[in-house]
Protein backbone atom coordinates (compact mmCIF):
# COMPACT_ATOMS: atom_id res chain seq x y z
CA UNK A 1 0.00 0.00 0.00
CA UNK A 2 1.29 3.46 -0.92
CA UNK A 3 2.12 6.13 1.68
CA UNK A 4 0.60 9.54 1.03
CA UNK A 5 2.06 12.52 2.90
CA UNK A 6 -0.45 15.37 3.42
CA UNK A 7 1.61 18.60 3.45
CA UNK A 8 -1.03 21.32 3.72
CA UNK A 9 -1.87 23.51 6.69
CA UNK A 10 -5.51 22.73 5.91
CA UNK A 11 -7.27 19.56 6.98
CA UNK A 12 -8.47 17.44 4.06
CA UNK A 13 -12.21 17.37 3.46
CA UNK A 14 -13.98 14.10 4.16
CA UNK A 15 -14.25 13.53 0.38
CA UNK A 16 -10.52 14.11 -0.08
CA UNK A 17 -9.58 11.88 2.84
CA UNK A 18 -11.85 9.06 1.67
CA UNK A 19 -10.42 9.16 -1.85
CA UNK A 20 -6.85 9.19 -0.50
CA UNK A 21 -7.53 6.25 1.80
CA UNK A 22 -8.55 4.24 -1.27
CA UNK A 23 -5.08 4.96 -2.69
CA UNK A 24 -3.01 4.23 0.41
CA UNK A 25 -2.11 5.17 3.95
CA UNK A 26 -2.45 8.89 4.71
CA UNK A 27 0.30 10.40 6.84
CA UNK A 28 0.27 14.01 8.03
CA UNK A 29 3.44 16.11 7.92
CA UNK A 30 2.16 18.15 10.89
CA UNK A 31 2.32 14.93 12.98
CA UNK A 32 5.57 13.53 11.57
CA UNK A 33 7.58 16.76 11.48
CA UNK A 34 5.65 19.75 12.91
CA UNK A 35 8.65 22.04 12.48
CA UNK A 36 8.87 21.32 8.75
CA UNK A 37 5.12 21.86 8.32
CA UNK A 38 5.40 25.22 10.10
CA UNK A 39 8.35 26.25 7.91
CA UNK A 40 6.38 25.30 4.78
CA UNK A 41 3.32 27.22 6.01
CA UNK A 42 5.45 30.34 6.60
CA UNK A 43 8.23 29.82 4.10
CA UNK A 44 10.82 32.41 3.36
CA UNK A 45 11.09 34.18 0.04
CA UNK A 46 14.85 33.58 0.13
CA UNK A 47 15.51 31.13 -2.71
CA UNK A 48 18.46 29.48 -0.97
CA UNK A 49 16.38 28.82 2.16
CA UNK A 50 13.49 27.56 -0.01
CA UNK A 51 15.75 25.15 -1.83
CA UNK A 52 17.08 23.85 1.49
CA UNK A 53 13.52 23.22 2.69
CA UNK A 54 12.65 21.51 -0.60
CA UNK A 55 15.68 19.23 -0.25
CA UNK A 56 14.68 18.40 3.32
CA UNK A 57 11.14 17.56 2.19
CA UNK A 58 12.50 15.48 -0.67
CA UNK A 59 14.67 13.52 1.76
CA UNK A 60 11.66 12.85 4.01
CA UNK A 61 9.65 11.73 0.97
CA UNK A 62 12.34 9.20 0.10
CA UNK A 63 12.68 8.05 3.70
CA UNK A 64 8.92 7.45 3.99
CA UNK A 65 8.63 6.18 0.39
CA UNK A 66 5.61 8.39 -0.15
CA UNK A 67 3.78 10.64 -2.54
CA UNK A 68 3.41 14.25 -1.38
CA UNK A 69 -0.20 15.42 -1.33
CA UNK A 70 -1.60 18.97 -1.33
CA UNK A 71 1.72 20.72 -0.76
CA UNK A 72 1.24 24.08 0.94
CA UNK A 73 3.48 27.09 1.12
CA UNK A 74 4.09 30.05 -1.12
CA UNK A 75 3.72 29.78 -4.91
CA UNK A 76 7.52 30.07 -5.20
CA UNK A 77 7.99 27.17 -2.76
CA UNK A 78 5.43 25.01 -4.56
CA UNK A 79 7.02 25.79 -7.94
CA UNK A 80 10.52 25.05 -6.63
CA UNK A 81 9.38 21.80 -5.01
CA UNK A 82 7.59 20.68 -8.17
CA UNK A 83 10.56 21.41 -10.39
CA UNK A 84 13.05 19.85 -7.97
CA UNK A 85 11.17 16.84 -6.61
CA UNK A 86 9.09 15.92 -9.67
CA UNK A 87 11.74 16.97 -12.13
CA UNK A 88 11.36 15.13 -15.44
CA UNK A 89 9.82 11.99 -13.95
CA UNK A 90 6.99 10.45 -15.92
CA UNK A 91 5.16 9.74 -12.66
CA UNK A 92 4.41 12.69 -10.37
CA UNK A 93 5.31 12.37 -6.72
CA UNK A 94 3.35 15.50 -5.78
CA UNK A 95 -0.44 15.45 -6.07
CA UNK A 96 -2.87 18.35 -5.83
CA UNK A 97 -6.63 18.37 -5.38
CA UNK A 98 -8.79 19.20 -8.37
CA UNK A 99 -12.01 20.74 -7.08
CA UNK A 100 -15.08 22.32 -8.58
CA UNK A 101 -16.41 25.54 -7.04
CA UNK A 102 -20.16 25.26 -6.59
CA UNK A 103 -21.99 28.51 -5.77
CA UNK A 104 -25.40 28.73 -4.23
CA UNK A 105 -27.64 31.76 -3.66
CA UNK A 106 -29.55 31.61 -0.38
CA UNK A 107 -32.45 34.05 -0.02
CA UNK A 108 -32.44 35.78 3.38
CA UNK A 109 -35.47 36.85 5.47
CA UNK A 110 -34.75 40.53 4.76
CA UNK A 111 -34.90 39.94 0.99
CA UNK A 112 -31.16 39.97 0.44
CA UNK A 113 -29.30 37.03 -1.03
CA UNK A 114 -26.37 35.33 0.62
CA UNK A 115 -23.96 33.70 -1.81
CA UNK A 116 -21.93 30.74 -0.60
CA UNK A 117 -19.36 28.71 -2.42
CA UNK A 118 -18.27 25.21 -1.60
CA UNK A 119 -15.58 23.16 -3.22
CA UNK A 120 -16.47 19.67 -4.39
CA UNK A 121 -13.52 17.33 -4.68
CA UNK A 122 -13.20 15.86 -8.19
CA UNK A 123 -9.85 14.09 -8.35
CA UNK A 124 -6.11 14.25 -7.71
CA UNK A 125 -3.81 15.70 -10.35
Amino acid sequence: MKNLLWCSAHTPTSEQLESLQLMGQVLFLKDINPSMQERINNCSSNRKELLGLVKELSGLRLELDCTIVQLGGSPLFIYTAGATINGCRSKNVILFADSERVSEDIPQADGSVKKISIFKHKSWI
